[in-house]
């Protein structure tokens, strides 16, 4: 489970130089896709850049732990109550799901220093939390008017992608703890600050999950297995289909078909389905050039950072002080930590903890070590002189991932991208198809 590649390193030269489909990408979405395409009866080969499958999902053993067994999931995570396709193919792989709710307080710092609260409510004056549930309020209720496959379409549409989200809040709420609160709210998943993002783009962000309260419910499960092994169980299914380490340079399209060439190997097939990051799919050579429209949403795409961690103590010793291991930080280099302790019986305690934006920029720029002693220093300061030494501690940096190329989640526009080219995200181009988080009109990146 540490790499994903066990049973896959040796398909590293194609068994069939043609194929009905090639899919670029062993991610969920590319495996699911060439398993539904296996189903339907065609050929299929899926090539990978990396060593292993699961994409953006990495669950890693904890190598350096007291427990090798322990999982540490460094990418996607989470399972949402309304994410139903993901819990379907849990239940066909045979995962188990687990609530990752804990019971005690949430620690909230939003500016003045952490306080004590609820998980749902966070501890601001009676007039600031006004403020920001009027203002939750009128996002949901403006998200409502998207069509939900062509947000670009709303009326509203081009004046709200004009905006910065950052330029909204200042408009629409009076302080600056609900701001930071509400800018945190948006910015974890894509790794990118309120003012890298328009107004639409955060509205279609709602849209696609259902509303603010169920993007803030997306944390509610995660698997015992680790995440990535809903990838690693699809891949077996695959057999000599899936080629590892075989990153796709060029995609020629003709009259009678499609040849993806991947170093000195290439394959002939009907049409091809990509299923990469868009900024990763952006340095393939496309011959006959793309769309333009397609070139320009591939490039306009803001580069997101996004920092994961875990730190294994003896035992969840927060609890004992009446919290559940989830923090809120605005001032801290941590933006959220959740509980990941694993309920095995060995007793340990887990704080995952993940920083976006501008301050995992920050922080990627530091050598380990001092990544390490800024994300301890906030911790120290969160959950007390306890959390000074944890067994082991383990760093993603998902901006220096190179065939993910940015932040873990996806899908996130700069002012005027949808306006201008978002009526690209789905369509082909000719033969090539496009999949992918990035691609979905529900729980969009």
């Amino acid at each position: 489970m540490a790499s994903g590649a066990s049973r896959f390193t040796m398909l590293r030269s194609f068994v069939n130089p043609e194929a009905d489909f090639v899919i670029v990408g062993a991610g969920l979405a590319g495996l699911q896709a060439a398993l539904a395409l296996q189903r339907a009866g065609s050929s299929v080969v899926v090539l990978e850049a990396r060593d292993r499958v699961g994409g953006r999902t990495l669950s890693a053993m904890a190598s350096t732990s007291p427990d090798p067994s322990l999982v540490f999931d460094m990418g996607g995570q989470w399972i949402g109550p309304g994410q139903t396709e993901v819990h379907r193919l849990a239940r066909e792989m045979d995962l188990h799901p687990v609530p990752t709710a804990v019971p005690g307080r949430t620690l909230w710092d939003l500016g003045g220093g952490a306080k004590r609260g609820s998980p749902r409510v966070p501890p601001l004056p009676p007039g600031a939390l006004a403020s920001v549930l009027l203002a939750v309020a009128r996002l949901n209720r403006m998200s409502r008017r998207l069509p939900l496959a062509a947000p670009w379409e709303a009326d509203e549409a081009p004046g709200w992608d004009d905006i910065t989200f950052e330029k909204w809040l200042r408009a629409h709420v009076r302080t600056r703890g609900g701001r930071a609160l509400l800018g945190l709210y948006v910015n974890g998943h894509p790794g990118l600050e309120a003012s890298e993002m328009s107004v639409l783009d955060v509205l279609f962000m709602l849209r696609s999950a259902g509303s603010l309260q169920h993007l803030l419910h997306a944390q509610d499960f995660r698997l015992i297995e680790g995440a990535q092994e809903l990838a690693r169980r699809s891949a077996l299914r695959l057999g000599d289909a899936l080629v590892l380490e075989a990153p796709v340079a060029a995609i020629d399209q003709d009259e009678g078909g499609v040849t993806v060439s991947s170093g000195c190997k290439t394959i002939r097939c009907r049409r091809v389905g990509v299923c990469a990051p868009l900024r990763v799919a952006a340095e393939i050579a496309y011959s006959p050039p793309l769309p333009a429209d397609r070139v320009a949403l591939m490039r306009s795409r803001p580069t997101g950072v996004l920092m994961k961690f875990h730190a294994v103590y003896p035992s969840p010793f927060w609890r004992r002080n009446g919290l559940n291991g989830q923090a809120f930080s605005t001032s801290h280099a941590i933006a959220a930590t959740g509980d990941n302790s694993p309920g095995d019986g060995s007793g340990r305690g887990v704080l995952v903890g993940l920083t976006g934006a501008d301050r995992a920029r920050s922080l990627s720029a530091l050598p380990g070590s001092a990544q390490r002693e800024a994300l301890l220093v906030s911790l120290i300061d969160l959950f007390g002189a306890e959390a000074a030494e944890p067994e082991a501690f383990v760093v993603e940096d998902w901006s220096r991932e190179r065939w993910t190329s940015g932040a873990a989640g996806g899908g996130d526009a700069s002012p005027r991208t949808w306006t201008t080219v978002g009526h690209a995200y789905r369509a082909p181009s000719g033969r090539a198809h496009w999949g992918g988080t990035e691609t979905s009109p529900e729980w969009h990146g």
